[in-house]
């Protein structure tokens, strides 16, 4: 899937990239009260396959410094956090990011990204996953990203063997959700394997 980097940024976008129906955004913390009413909508929904957070994190005071983590984490170039939006829509509908970037003889990464309850089943995460991961191999020369899931997160398994990644094993306690330390399933993606 392309992407086309948006020449026009909106107020409170510090990087935007485009696909067909989608707008992908790197949001400053200006933009806290929009991501803030995106997680308690979804806060649910998210529960049993996202990390554990506590009730603070479900407020403007706390996102506002996660959003001022993210810009300050996106500048040093050790994460790539995209809000995703409908074109033509100011409201989130999810968030595809990439993390633990890694440079020198490494040059992978690990990516991970939650929908909203609301926009699944219509493709918009596959579309958001491809293009971000396209974005990833060509703008910061990726040769491998990584993705970890829950065995029991059938939606999500079946996502990532669309986008191309590669079952290679399983990570032993890899992540506390819901209350408790989970194994994840555990998939590669090369830049040479993917399709531009």
């Amino acid at each position: 899937m392309d992407y086309l980097i948006a020449q026009k940024r909106f107020k409170g976008e510090m990087l935007a990239i485009e696909t067909d129906r989608l707008r992908l955004s790197v949001l400053r913390k200006s933009e806290t009260a929009r991501v803030t009413e995106y997680l308690i909508k979804n806060r649910d929904f998210h529960k049993q396959f996202s990390q554990t957070h506590p009730d603070s994190y479900f407020t403007v005071s706390e996102q506002r410094k996660y959003l001022a983590f993210d810009c300050d984490s996106f500048l040093s170039g050790s994460l790539v956090p995209f809000w995703i939006t409908l074109k033509g829509s100011n409201d989130i509908i999810g968030r595809v990011s990439f993390f633990n970037l890694a440079y020198g003889g490494m040059m992978n990464c690990a990516t991970g990204y939650h929908l909203d309850q609301d926009h699944t089943g219509k493709g918009y995460m596959t579309e958001a996953l491809n293009a971000s991961c396209s974005f990833m191999f060509k703008e910061y020369k990726m040769h491998r990203i990584e993705a970890f899931i829950l065995p029991e997160n059938v939606p999500s398994l079946k996502l990532i063997e669309r986008a191309g990644f590669v079952k290679e094993g399983s990570r032993a306690s890899y992540m506390h959700i819901n209350g408790q330390y989970r194994d994840h399933e555990a998939y590669y993606l090369l830049e040479p394997d993917y399709r531009f």
